[in-house]
């Protein structure tokens, strides 16, 4: 997987979870 798949990934988790995304954390 490369880390561009791996961030779309852990973003769309996140975001179905309710948390705001900050993609600098």
């Amino acid at each position: 997987m490369k880390t561009a798949e791996i961030r779309s990934t852990f973003l769309e988790f996140f975001h179905e979870k309710g948390h705001t995304i900050v993609p600098s954390a």
